[in-house]
């Protein structure tokens, strides 16, 4: 008879195979102690690292405390406070509740806590892997400290894991980070080798993610944002545009205090971002969400990283809603040139000579939704016809400037165009400034809006152009968006097993009209593609890097992108660089 192949571990060892589940490295013992010290209601909490947390790991608070009876019972395994039955998980408001992390250092380190209720009425627990822990009395503040050596000495196999010292305290701070971010009431403090690292006294929750993240920065590139809904409410730092990042690694998801890996909340910040900042570029920003306990179950993962969220949609569009509206408003405050609203609430247009006739703001904006530029063509340039005219008309004079309203000192609401520079930007001065303006991503913005605005002719093509899909999944893709292309100007019809595109919108280039199939290629979100569609359009229908618009032209469209609400191209690039006297004069050290 074979001999049995399965056995029952030894409790020793099956606890320390447990621990290692929960306690894997420094830095997780340091989440689990500071858990512990924030749910008691600490208002300072301390953190010493020796050799990363390896050698040594303190964590001191000036909470609750623990009495006598308490401190023997908590290095017990599935001992806490938290929870007595299992529906109490279902309303959970604090961060710890497994009742596992104290009994698992005990399991794989020494352990030694001193815990008061009161001052001078402290005692000591001491404990060593696989012995029994003591209590003893001794003396402290109200508070704990709770202190792990040697972290897995008695478990090699675990401890040849460790990394070096350095990389176990980056992660350790990376820890303390992401709590000291979710309580910006409660004082952190943190050392390695006896050498301060961070200090964090009680602020404002914008304040406290700026000190932690981002010090170099200005805090008035941030602001706070409340969103709330049904079962949740939420605090968002958010960074300006200007505060661009080239990874992910600014945008962060907090729920209920804890740091988590929540995809669909991620996005929706990414979302909202979207059309604000250039390709590559990322936002800075942290959403802290506060949840109502029956709608989130973090019982999921060991660390308690992820969560599952029962009203996730409804927090999505919070989170979408809120930083919107900031951005909206930031682009609107951000544009120097927006004129000052009148005494009817609308800001008038900007000024242009009553004797010339040049193009004003109001020009751009057309009388019936089938004309999309200004309806005199016989005496103006529209800024779509600059570009094909350019080679025709005899360039401006070096230093010829013309000031529109009639006035060279600079109007309130007008512009002194200079000329074109470097076969990119159009030059003007407005005020005490010097603007360079992206001819492309300013033309580019407006036939954007105006087709975002239902202004967009479409126009019939001679030569449909034909698409044979890949799939029968890009087929029922097409067939999904036809009534969203429809918006943006674009008609298709299906005949056999081919898509004909039969009208395209009339501002585009001929030879471009069939580039609305590689977009729809890369099948965007559906809640985008109107977005996207209408961006690449304008795009391709824009002005180009060296195309030399006439004066009237140029004119024409400095004076639309004055009057845009949102001084950015659809893919977030600003249109234009300012620069003022006073920049100038530094530049050349010039005394103002």
């Amino acid at each position: 008879m074979n001999a049995s192949r399965i056995r029952v571990l030894a409790p020793e060892v099956a606890k320390r195979i447990a621990a290692g589940e929960v306690i894997d490295r420094p830095a997780a013992a340091l989440r689990e102690l500071l858990d512990n010290a924030i749910d008691s209601g600490a208002g300072s909490v301390v953190v010493e690292l020796e050799g990363g947390g390896i050698d040594s790991l303190r964590v001191v608070d000036d909470g609750s405390g623990m009495g006598k009876d308490d401190l023997a019972l908590s290095v017990l395994p599935h001992a806490t406070s938290k929870i007595r039955e299992l529906d109490d998980l279902l309303s959970l408001s604090t961060l710890g509740f497994r009742g596992e992390a104290l009994s698992s250092m005990a399991a794989v380190a020494g352990l030694e806590i001193v815990s008061a209720t009161d001052d001078d009425e402290a005692w000591r627990l001491v404990s060593e892997p696989g012995r029994p822990a003591t209590v003893t009395p001794s003396r402290g503040s109200r508070g704990t400290a709770v202190t792990l050596r040697d972290l897995f000495a008695s478990f090699p196999a675990r401890r040849q894991f460790m990394k070096r010292p350095a990389a176990e305290a980056g992660a350790c701070r990376a820890v303390f980070v992401d709590k000291a971010m979710a309580f910006p009431d409660v004082a952190f403090r943190l050392s390695s080798g006896g050498r301060p690292l961070l200090s964090l006294r009680p602020s404002s929750l914008a304040e406290r993610v700026i000190a932690a993240q981002a010090p170099d920065q200005a805090p008035e590139l941030f602001r706070e944002l409340v969103a709330s809904g049904d079962g949740f409410s939420a605090r968002i730092v958010a960074g300006l545009p200007s505060v661009y990042r080239t990874d992910r690694r600014h945008i962060q998801v907090f729920v209920n205090g804890r740091r988590v890996q929540e995809y669909g909340l991620s996005q929706a910040i990414e979302y909202a971002y979207r059309g604000a900042l250039p390709g590559g570029a990322w936002p800075f920003a942290y959403a802290f969400v506060e949840v109502d306990p029956r709608l989130a179950d973090f019982n999921i993962h060991p660390a308690k990283k992820e969560v599952r969220l029962r009203n996730l949609d409804e927090i999505r569009s919070g989170l979408i809603r809120a930083i919107r509206d900031y951005l909206g408003t930031q682009s609107r405050l951000a544009s120097p040139f927006m004129p000052p609203p009148s005494l009817s609430g609308r800001p008038p247009a900007v000024e242009a000579s009553s004797a010339e006739g040049l193009f004003s703001s109001a020009a751009f904006v057309p009388e019936a939704r089938e004309r999309p530029y200004p309806a005199d063509r016989s005496s103006w340039s529209s800024i779509a016809d600059a570009a094909a005219k350019a080679r025709e008309t005899p360039r401006r004079a070096a230093g010829d400037v013309t000031p529109v309203g009639g006035r060279d000192d600079g109007l309130e609401n007008g512009f002194r165009y200079i000329g074109r520079a470097l076969g990119v930007f159009l030059a003007f001065e407005r005020g005490d400034e010097l603007v360079l303006l992206d001819q492309h991503a300013a033309h580019e913005r407006y036939l954007y809006n105006e087709m975002m605005a239902g202004r967009a002719v479409s126009q019939e093509l001679l030569v449909p152009v034909v698409y044979e899909p890949e799939s029968e999944a890009e087929d029922r893709y097409i067939a999904a968006a036809t009534e969203t292309l429809a918006q943006a100007g674009y008609r298709l019809s299906k005949e056999g097993g081919a898509w004909l595109l039969e009208a395209a919108p009339a501002m585009l280039p001929e030879a471009m009209t069939g580039s609305v199939f590689a977009l729809l290629r890369s099948r965007p979100d559906p809640a985008e593609l109107l977005r996207e569609t209408v961006a690449q359009s304008a795009c391709k229908a824009a002005v180009k890097d060296g195309d030399e618009l006439d004066e009237t032209g140029a004119i024409a469209l400095i004076e639309a992108a004055l009057s845009m609400p949102e001084p950015r191209c659809p893919h977030g690039r600003p249109i234009w660089y300012r620069l003022s006297r006073d920049d100038l004069f530094r530049a050349v050290r010039r005394l103002v």
